[in-house]
């Protein structure tokens, strides 16, 4: 199954709507078929994503720094550990080779993770970046972006590595297709 990464963050926000808009996308991601890679938990934005996708059958990765793996992760979610932030950028970005990296609004390291995740799909071809439009809460970052390309500081052929998408569109209008649901996921495990 194809895979995408999640970059969210842990807290649970005052404002409704982002968990909302959490709960719809991986409910949609995980019954038109597509794998999700997170950064662990179950609360938050992570969390709502990551559960939404579980119990609408979907597989998630639960990518786990060292210093939290005593908190409680979803029994059904994979669990990869790692040692720092910069290994678990790194295996968001590559565990199953993700088709692109959603981002929901969130703080500095949520907002880290989307530009790292823009620098290796501008300059390394990698995988887009997909804003979920939430409010405003994003749009600044795309139109920083924009502006940089209208500039000539970007090529313009790199303009459609980010992405705005409203989570109440089709998936198919920022992700290719992809297979049927991967069914349940897979028992817990983990990966030094």
């Amino acid at each position: 199954m194809p895979t995408v990464s999640i970059f969210a963050g842990s807290k649970t926000p005052t404002d409704p709507a982002i968990i909302d808009a959490a709960k719809t996308l991986g409910h949609k991601l995980a019954t038109a078929g597509y794998d999700i890679v997170y950064g662990g938990g179950t609360q938050g934005v992570m969390g709502a994503v990551a559960g939404a996708a579980i119990t609408a059958g979907g597989k998630v990765t639960a990518v786990v720094l060292e210093q939290y793996k005593h908190e409680t992760q979803f029994e059904k979610a994979d669990i990869i550990t790692v040692d720092t932030e910069q290994d678990r950028f790194k295996v968001l970005v590559s565990h199953n080779n993700p088709v692109a990296g959603f981002t929901l609004p969130g703080s500095a390291g949520s907002i880290r993770e989307a530009m790292q995740g823009l620098e290796l799909a501008v300059y390394e071809n990698g995988a887009p970046v997909i804003l979920v439009q939430v409010g405003i809460y994003l749009d600044g970052l795309k139109e920083v972006f924009d502006q940089s390309v209208t500039a000539g500081l970007t090529r313009p052929e790199k303009q459609d590595k980010l992405k705005l998408w409203p989570v109440s569109g089709d998936l198919s209008d920022v992700l290719p297709p992809s297979a049927p649901p991967s069914g349940g996921g897979a028992k817990p495990k983990k990966t030094p």
